[in-house]
Parts: structure tokens; sequence; C-alpha cells
């Protein structure tokens, strides 16, 4: 089965939740993935993110949904 473009952000996005959940709550948590988001994705993933977020993200890791909204929120 080929995964979209998309899917696979959300896999990694989600893989980064898991592997930093010792970093605390998902609050936490969600610093840590927002601040690897800034660092190593270009715009093209950013935006396939934003995207997804505003459909509802409904398949992200809860700290991944947290750490979306705070990186595209325009209260920022």
């Amino acid at each position: 089965m080929h995964q979209s473009e998309q899917e696979r952000v959300i896999e990694m996005i989600n893989q980064i939740a898991v592997n930093n959940i010792s970093a605390g709550d998902n609050t936490e948590v969600a610093e840590v993935i927002a601040g690897h988001v800034t660092k190593f994705w270009p715009r093209r993933m950013k935006a396939m993110l934003n995207d997804y977020i505003t459909e509802g993200g409904e398949q992200l890791h809860p700290a991944a949904l947290l750490a979306g909204k705070k990186l595209f929120s325009t209260d920022n």
C-alpha cells in the first residue's frame, strides 16, 4: 500500500510525539514537537500538517495536535 504524503506527515509527527513522551505531559511534549517541526520540516510539510489540522486532525497524537495548533495559531 502506497502512503500519501499527508499520511507520511501524520505518521512522522506522531512518531516524534511517541519518541519524546518522556519529556513530560502532552503540553511539554508539544513544545518539543513544535521545536523539531520549526527547525527541520520544509514549508511543504508544514503546510500539509496545517491543512490536516484545519480539517480536524483526527489521527494525530494529542501532543502532536497541540504542537500543530501552537505552530499555526494566529494568536502567536
